[in-house]
């Protein structure tokens, strides 16, 4: 297999990517609870222009641009754990404005309905802060709170989300705020506008699931969604309709997927090597793997 390493200097160590349009040659990156945020050329790998925060918030880690590419909408939190969704203009990088995520310590963030409504995650706060963790869903012209759906389990906070259609979303979470990875984190599945049904089944699986549950991919059309579980280095696969355990896959440090080119496969990296290995769809079973890519970090995105 041929390959070719291309990387480009940032200051920070992003964590999410957002695209300024279906060309994937540029796009924001963020750094998780930082104050670093750039603009990277991904077809030429260099910098643009770095973006600075304002109000003494940092960045979370993940962003989204408008339907049209003039927003960029950026999840952030103030000392306080308030959140904030900024809103910059993706051409000057100039600032416009803000507005809540309805909750404390976001991070994860999508555009669906056509760019009209805007899905975030709330991590929440610590146990004593009373503050549960949640999934927000905003209409972005009127920046009004449309649902919110709170995470039932205090023990897990919410992290990345895989959005579905009408307002329901598959949702990965970590050990609720303040606590490490000897706790175990969650995969759970919106069915409706109310309620969130935490994946309890099977014990010998969901009880190994400590630190976080990290990365998610959905492929709706055929019925099955792929997380990641870095801490007790697993990859779990579910079906979407039953919430059923599909395949458990050992994979040290598993982190990143991603849809192959060809749709025909999942992309993962992990291990202490930075490897990435494909996972085919028609078995899920694991094939070529390239060592060495020095891909570390917590997603992948295909170009």
């Amino acid at each position: 297999m041929q390959r070719l390493l291309q990387q480009a200097s940032v200051d920070f160590f992003p964590h999410g990517l957002a695209f300024l349009d279906s060309t994937r040659k540029r796009a924001f990156a963020f750094e998780k609870i930082g104050p670093g945020a750039a603009l990277i050329d991904t077809e030429k790998m260099q910098l643009i222009e770095p973006i600075p925060p304002v109000k003494d918030r940092l960045f979370y880690g993940h962003g989204a641009c408008s339907a049209d590419g003039q927003l960029l909408y950026s999840t952030e939190t103030a000392a306080t754990g308030e959140g904030a969704i900024g809103v910059r203009e993706t051409g000057s990088l100039r600032y416009v404005g803000d507005f809540p995520t309805y909750g404390s310590h976001p991070h994860d963030c999508h555009l669906i309905e056509n760019g009209a409504v805007l899905a975030v995650t709330n991590g929440g706060g610590d146990q004593a802060s009373g503050k549960r963790a949640s999934i927000c869903y905003i209409d972005i012209q009127s920046q009004k709170l449309l649902d919110r759906i709170e995470m039932t389990d205090e023990r897990f906070n919410a992290g990345h989300i895989f959005p579905l259609t009408e307002r329901r979303s598959v949702l990965l979470s970590a050990p609720r705020r303040g606590w490490n990875d000897e706790h175990i984190g969650a995969v759970s599945i919106q069915r409706d506008s109310q309620t969130l049904e935490i994946m309890s089944q099977p014990t010998d699986v969901v009880n190994n699931m400590f630190g976080e549950a990290l990365s998610v991919l959905a492929i709706p059309a055929a019925d099955f969604f792929v997380a990641t579980h870095p801490t007790p280095g697993m990859v779990t696969i579910w079906q979407l309709s039953s919430g059923k355990l599909i395949k458990r896959l050992d994979l040290p440090r598993a982190r990143g997927v991603a849809l192959s080119r060809d749709k025909k496969g999942v992309w993962i990296s992990y291990g202490a090597e930075a490897s990435m290995v494909q996972m085919r769809l028609a078995d899920f079973s694991l094939g070529p793997n390239v060592p060495g890519t020095y891909i570390t970090g917590s997603h992948l995105f295909s170009l």
